[in-house]
């Protein structure tokens, strides 16, 4: 039984190759070829609003991601595209390395007028490239995905040192492993065959930037299927010089000491493994991928508020609040929080920007006496002392009616202001 569900196993595997390729999406031309791409809940986004990127594995089209997409719900607007070469995309003259995807995925974004901030997701050997696009566009990244990622233990050089330190041949096994590695794309279409060179030169050493096996300084998030063993049984009996099953529970063990030691050493980031699953988690698993998603997607609201506040004007900063707060969930964002983040503008002297967030709490809070206190404040550091005196005045009236602690704090500012009029 175990052997039957295993050859099947492989065989839907190597079948991706030719059955992962969406029956229908739009078509854009990039450098006078054709592209394959979905567009998602687009028309709703606000301005800086994340897009989350979907990109799949080597010889997977974007519509592996539907269950992922259903499961991340509305107002999450996001790109699913086929890289050139792969499903109904063509394939471009030049080879499809880490560097040139990120040139054609940047034109794509420019063409379809899709601006910063992403959140990337990548599955497998897309691991890789999004973090080469992470890495050349820092700024415009606010979180990353990585499902089942390409780590350096599948690399030639680190594969012959964990066989060496088994006391095996090390240099024997791996170039055994990786032949057949190679093997297996021989006969696939072009588009695809192209990657998988490009995927075996980067794990041979041939043709690779090292960097790319670390992770960029982004919130990130790592999934992976700890169910090795049932993923890599191979009816057709591959031939190494060690027990094929031990070859690769011994990487995978590697494996994940590697990206725990890489997670640990990034903020906001976590890793999750599931053990009862394999490679294709997105397919097994899309309610998790998803959650994973929107935890990067949402973020830290206060954090994204700060840094807006330092990136945009007054009159985008508002923008960019309204945005964020119609989908981030309710009750994220409370109105003390708000009021904090006003004053943390005031000290950063942009008492624009504070107004802003006073403005908003005033409008969502207006029986509260203390937003009628900051209003005043932010005017008065606007030098409009006149016009904060109602402000004040509200705050003291409702401060007495709910005997509110800092009523000697509003008392104390409203008579600071009075003696001006």
């Amino acid at each position: 039984m175990v052997k039957s569900i295993s050859f099947w196993i492989v065989v839907f595997l190597v079948s991706s190759v030719n059955c992962f390729c969406q029956e229908s999406g739009q078509m854009t031309k990039i450098d006078g070829k054709s592209i394959s791409f979905e567009l998602y809940e687009i028309e709703k986004r606000h301005f800086g609003q994340p897009l989350v990127i979907l990109e799949s594995n080597h010889a997977s089209s974007f519509d592996t991601w539907n269950k992922v997409i259903n499961n991340l719900g509305e107002n999450v607007p996001i790109l699913a595209y086929d890289r050139a070469g792969i499903g109904n995309s063509d394939q471009f003259d030049e080879s499809p390395t880490p560097e040139n995807r990120t040139r054609q995925l940047k034109k794509l974004l420019e063409k379809l007028n899709l601006e910063p901030p992403y959140i990337l997701v990548g599955h497998g050997w897309a691991s890789i490239l999004i973090k080469d696009f992470a890495m050349t566009y820092p700024e415009s990244v606010e979180g990353m995905i990585y499902i089942d990622p390409v780590d350096e233990s599948s690399s030639f050089e680190k594969m012959i040192t964990i066989f060496n330190q088994e006391g095996w041949d090390g240099g024997k096994i791996a170039n055994e492993f990786f032949e057949l590695r190679k093997e297996r794309f021989q006969q696939a279409p072009a588009g695809i065959k192209a990657e998988a060179q490009v995927m075996y030169e980067f794990a041979k050493g041939e043709k690779s930037n090292t960097k790319l096996y670390d992770f960029p300084e982004i919130p990130s998030a790592v999934l992976l299927g700890g169910n090795q063993e049932s993923y890599m049984k191979n009816p057709f009996e591959p031939k190494l010089s060690v027990d094929y099953l031990q070859v690769v529970n011994l990487l995978q063990r590697h494996r994940i000491s590697n990206l725990t030691d890489l997670i640990l050493s990034q903020q906001d980031s976590e890793m999750i493994i599931l053990s009862k699953y394999m490679h294709y988690l997105h397919l097994q698993e899309p309610e998790k991928i998803a959650e994973s998603v929107r935890s990067k997607y949402f973020g830290d609201p206060a954090k994204k508020i700060i840094s807006a506040s330092q990136t945009y004007g007054p009159e985008d900063f508002q923008n960019y609040v309204e945005g964020l707060i119609s989908y981030q969930p309710e009750g994220k964002l409370t109105e003390p929080q708000i009021n904090m983040l006003g004053y943390d503008q005031l000290r950063r002297d942009q008492p624009e920007h504070a107004m802003v967030l006073f403005s908003y709490n005033l409008e969502q809070n207006p029986e509260s006496a203390n937003v009628y206190d900051s209003m005043g404040d932010g005017l008065v550091a606007l030098g409009k002392t006149k016009e904060a005196i109602p402000y004040f005045e509200k705050a003291v009236k409702l401060g007495e009616k709910s005997q509110h602690r800092d009523l000697g704090i509003f008392k104390k500012n409203l008579a600071s202001v009075s003696g001006e009029k």
